[in-house]
This record gives C-alpha cells, sequence and structure tokens, in this order.
C-alpha cells in the first residue's frame, strides 16, 4: 500500500495504511464465513421445515437475509478497497 493513500481526513500517517489494510482484511473475511455460515443455517432451517411439514416463512426470511448480508459485504469491500487503492 503506497504511504500517499487518502483518507476522508487527508494522507495516511506513516505505517498506519498497512494496519488498516489487515483489519480490513480480517473484517472481510470474518463477515465472509460469517455469511457462508449464515446460508448453512438457512439451508438446515429450510430443510428441517420441509420435512417436518411446517412453513417455511422463517426459512425463506433467514435466507433472503443471508442473500442480502452477503450482497452488503461484497458491496462494502468493494468500496473500501477503491477508497483505500
Amino acid at each position: 500500500m503506497k504511504a500517499s493513500v487518502l483518507l476522508a481526513i487527508g494522507v495516511c500517517p506513516p505505517g498506519a495504511c498497512s494496519k488498516m489494510t489487515t483489519i480490513a482484511g480480517w473484517i472481510t473475511w470474518v463477515a465472509a464465513w460469517a455469511a457462508g455460515i449464515a446460508f448453512v443455517i438457512s439451508g438446515a432451517i429450510l430443510c428441517w421445515a420441509y420435512f417436518s411439514g411446517h412453513g417455511s416463512n422463517r426459512a425463506m426470511k433467514a435466507l433472503g437475509g443471508a442473500c442480502a448480508g452477503s450482497i452488503i459485504i461484497s458491496a462494502a469491500t468493494t468500496l473500501a478497497n477503491s477508497l483505500l487503492v
């Protein structure tokens, strides 16, 4: 990462940009794993609702939330990368 990366408050202090990108990378990975786990859990809820004969309204809401969360994560990652580069 270049030292001349501009942020909303100005230029990065020396050595801070690499720390910010490391922290942003960790946050992105944790959020991506959380979205993946949400997909698996919503799939399990949908399967349970199907085999038990209950309505799948809750499972569809969980699946929609996982999809929306994934879209927000990818949009935020793209926005953050464009601001830091």
